[in-house]
């Protein structure tokens, strides 16, 4: 891709997927440890685990 071709508009589309997808690796790299820490501050609390297994997903 040649971005000196682009116009305006089209360089900033670029920029805003680029943009969107940085932020959705980020999310994909950060949301484990996420989802761990907050398990165990619920597990501290006295919650159970086993309530926080997601149900499964269906997709169609």
């Amino acid at each position: 891709m040649d971005l000196k071709t682009l116009t305006s508009e089209e360089l900033s589309d670029h920029l805003n997927e680029v943009l969107a997808e940085q932020e959705r690796r980020k999310a994909l790299a950060e949301i484990p440890a996420q989802i761990e820490e907050l398990t165990a501050k619920y597990v501290a609390g006295g919650g159970n685990a086993e309530d926080l297994q997601p149900e499964p997903v269906v997709t169609e």
